[in-house]
């Protein structure tokens, strides 16, 4: 009867009370939460062939996916930053905090950055579909109103996110295009401003065609020179040297000898090295630097432009599916959903600590009995030995009994034998 009654008294403190306190709380106390949602996956405009082939098979999130950047919105609902924006667009605290709510679901106006982010992450719900890539929020709040606004804000934070994601995915496709095209230009610019100082200094737009006309201009002078020293051979043989037809001869030799020499500048056509050979060994160094600046700014060019093209091809949109609509009935609580749960759990809570209780104290019974036992036969024991130390003749009497018996018994049948 005693146990009875205990298990009565346990049962109604731990089972019957909580529950009726539970049922009364959802019933009478509770506030209605109102829930509004949105719907929407983050899509890019690579093709669908190209896009996260090894995350379609394994799971896994790449760096820079569609599917790596859902995940990022999924911590972002929750996270701090989003909360800060929501009470600068939003009175966040004064509408979670109405007194109106019930205390147990109310926010404490007072309470620190990091406890109002418990509560919002209470109060705000989030699921991914890795398969199709879609993400789903709901949002609660006190008053059909306040749970469409705050899931419009949310959404559109989300949105910006997005924004900011697929800028960023863009501006790293093409920062170091855009860096290396810097650089050619740079060397181009430099070489060519090298071209011009040579130019002003040496007072000559092309050093190479400037040579080749000298050189053309040698050339036909040295020809007449030596079509002149012919004639003169010629008619020495013929005639004295004072001939009017040898001096004339004689003085065109002099005078394409002396053009020659003026013209020449240094430069010969044997290949004596002169100023003139030195200004075309500059100039062709020049030369050469740019055409390899030209040539390496015009492939930064090609490079900066594929880049575009992949930064267009890895381009985020949030495409929406589901607006956030105005709530007509409030889901939560669930006030007969919630008291039966509690039942469950206070009920089979109660059911296990009944039994390890018993359990115990079951264990604990057995083991009492068992050492009492123990003891009694110790104290037999302890007693034969104290007889048997005050009285030694015992201890013989009793061993000749015992080991004469079964002799007497084997005599006792022969004889009768």
């Amino acid at each position: 009867r005693r146990r009875r009654r205990r298990l009565k008294a346990s049962f109604f403190l731990l089972v019957v009370l909580p529950v009726l306190l539970g049922a009364l709380y959802y019933a009478r106390v509770a506030s209605d939460r109102y829930v509004s949602g949105a719907g929407f996956a983050i899509r890019s405009m690579s093709p669908a062939g190209k896009m996260d082939i090894l995350g379609s098979f394994t799971g896994l999130a790449g760096t820079g996916t569609p599917r790596s950047d859902s995940y990022i919105v999924m911590k972002y609902l929750k996270s701090r930053d989003l909360l800060e924006l929501l009470q600068q667009d939003f009175d966040f605290r004064t509408a979670y905090g109405n007194p109106e709510i019930d205390a147990l679901s109310r926010l404490d106006d007072s309470l620190d950055i990091e406890k109002v982010l418990e509560y919002w992450e209470r109060r705000i719900s989030s699921s991914f579909d890795s398969t199709s890539g879609t993400i789903d929020f709901e949002v609660q709040a006190f008053t059909p109103e306040d749970a469409k606004r705050v899931t419009e804000l949310v959404l559109g934070y989300v949105q910006e996110l997005a924004n900011e994601l697929s800028e960023q995915a863009r501006s790293d496709a093409v920062s170091y295009a855009e860096s290396e095209v810097k650089l050619a230009e740079e060397r181009l610019l430099n070489a060519r401003l090298q071209i011009r100082t040579f130019r002003d200094d040496e007072k000559s737009i092309d050093p190479s065609a400037s040579a080749m006309a000298q050189i053309e201009l040698l050339t036909g002078l040295e020809r007449k020179l030596i079509e002149v020293r012919t004639r003169m051979a010629t008619l020495r043989g013929s005639l004295d040297d004072d001939a009017p037809s040898l001096k004339a001869l004689r003085r065109q030799a002099e005078a394409l000898e002396q053009q020659i020499e003026e013209k020449s500048g240094g430069l010969s056509i044997t290949g004596a090295e002169g100023g003139l050979s030195e200004q075309l060994s500059d100039y062709e160094e020049l030369e050469v630097e740019k055409n390899f600046a030209q040539k390496a700014y015009a492939s930064a060019l090609a490079s900066l432009e594929t880049a575009r093209i992949e930064a267009g091809r890895r381009q985020r949109y949030l495409a929406v599916y589901t607006q956030p609509a105005l709530p007509e009935y409030p889901l939560y609580p669930r006030r007969i959903l919630y008291p039966v749960l509690l039942l469950v759990v206070c009920t089979g809570l109660w059911g296990i600590g009944t039994l390890i209780v018993y359990a115990v104290r079951d264990h604990v019974l057995a083991g009492s009995n068992e050492y009492g036992q123990t003891t009694t036969a110790g104290d037999d024991r302890s007693r034969k030995i104290k007889k048997l130390k005050q009285h030694p003749h015992h201890f013989f009497k009793d061993s000749s009994i015992v080991i004469l018996r079964p002799l007497r018994h084997l005599f006792r049948e022969k004889n009768e034998a």
